[in-house]
């Protein structure tokens, strides 16, 4: 009789979890990546058409106005009112328009010193996105597009996860949705690798392990924006889970590594490079991906403390680091 053996990443997701140090290995690697130096974070998806631009114009927004409208809808292309009504067009009603701020300066004379003096201002106008905009048949760029195949390991881990969120490919963002409880993700021929987009994925879906129905994680539900800590604790922890289960599925750490470190690199600069929150993350990343994979909690041997105390008397910074980690999650235990 023929037997036939099951993918090495369906069996962790059905029946058991990694190899017990997988998840210190992978956390070993970044730490140490982490001291190397900065490296450059790529989108691992096509942006498609690239940065926000004028449609009218071709000109791309740049600055903070880049950023901005990066997030004002799906197509990155924008038209003042004006410019709609010259193309024909109009703004569909109950459309929210984005404002693009520019600084221009007036001169002046001093009337104490008879000199020129130049002050510089802030003035912004509003444009809307194309999506917002009826009645003008737009021509876009053509999209650069990959065909890839499914890996079974990653597929095996997704579709094992009995209660996982929604998963969509609405738009050419990726992101979660906690009230939605909804995975939007880039679609997946624009992804320039397969290990990019199940490294995406698992990113999302180990915020998604943060619902309230969940784990319940704080700093998924926080609320505080973009710019606060919260939000970037979430970040290190969505970005060492997905980590963890690329590792779980045996995906090439050349191909999702190094983006993940620099990555994480872009949220530390935020927290003050405090590379504990690193090895804190690792620690709720690792809680979220056995959660995915299906490894109940009381498997989980609970650490002795005797043994967790067993420290040399000297050490060097990354283990003091490591210390001082686990006697907090022994303290929280």
């Amino acid at each position: 009789m023929n037997k036939t053996r099951k993918p090495a990443a369906l069996t962790a997701a059905t029946c058991a979890s990694p190899r017990p140090d997988v998840y210190q290995i992978v956390t070993d690697r970044i730490v140490a990546a982490l001291e190397g130096g900065i490296i450059p974070w790529r989108k691992p998806w096509n942006a498609v058409y690239g940065l926000p631009r004028n449609y009218a114009t071709g000109a791309a927004y740049s600055g903070i106005n880049a950023f901005l409208l990066h997030f004002s809808g799906a197509l990155p292309f924008f038209l003042t009112f004006k410019q709609a009504l010259a193309l024909g067009g109009n703004v569909r009603k109950g459309a929210k328009g984005h404002p693009v701020v520019y600084y221009n300066v007036s001169v002046r004379e001093n009337e104490q010193t008879g000199k020129e003096e130049k002050l510089p201002f802030l003035k912004y106008y509003t444009v809307f996105s194309v999506e917002d905009i009826e009645n003008i048949d737009f021509v876009l760029p053509e999209v650069e597009r990959h065909a890839h195949t499914p890996i079974a390991a990653a597929e095996a881990i997704v579709s094992g996860w009995d209660g996982r969120p929604v998963i969509e490919h609405l738009h050419q963002r990726a992101y979660y949705s906690p009230s939605l409880d909804m995975v939007n993700m880039p679609e997946r021929a624009t992804f320039t690798t397969a290990e990019g987009y199940y490294a995406t994925l698992f990113h999302e879906l180990t915020h998604s392990t943060g619902h309230a129905s969940r784990l319940n994680r704080p700093d998924l539900t926080a609320g505080e924006g973009k710019q606060s800590a919260s939000y970037a604790r979430e970040e290190l922890t969505a970005e060492m889970g997905a980590s963890f289960l690329c590792a779980a599925a045996g995906l090439d750490t050349d191909q999702t590594e190094e983006n993940a470190v620099a990555y994480i690199q872009t949220w530390l600069e935020r927290l003050k490079n405090d590379k504990r929150l690193v090895l804190q993350a690792a620690s709720k990343a690792q809680r979220a991906a056995k959660f995915i994979l299906g490894v109940p909690e009381e498997e989980e041997a609970a650490p002795a403390p005797a043994r967790a105390l067993e420290f040399v008397p000297e050490e060097d910074e990354v283990s003091r680091q490591y210390r001082e980690a686990e006697l907090s999650w022994l303290a929280a235990a």
